[in-house]
């Protein structure tokens, strides 16, 4: 039970640790990037234009 309990909460502690921004915080730097089309994109340049980004780093499965 107490090996359940501890990989519980070091599970919890990291991936806290991932979180990077909080909703609704601005974002300062401008991250730009070329997706798969060869286009360029830039988090300001969406936001503008009133998108949501959702930034995801990890494997896809």
């Amino acid at each position: 039970m107490k090996k359940y309990l501890l990989v519980s909460i070091l599970l919890l502690l990291t991936i806290s640790l991932f979180a990077a921004w909080n909703v609704g915080e601005p974002i300062t730097d401008d991250y730009s990037w070329t997706d798969s089309n060869g286009e360029d994109h830039s988090i300001h340049e969406l936001t503008a234009a009133g998108k949501a980004v959702v930034i995801f780093w990890g494997e896809s499965w």
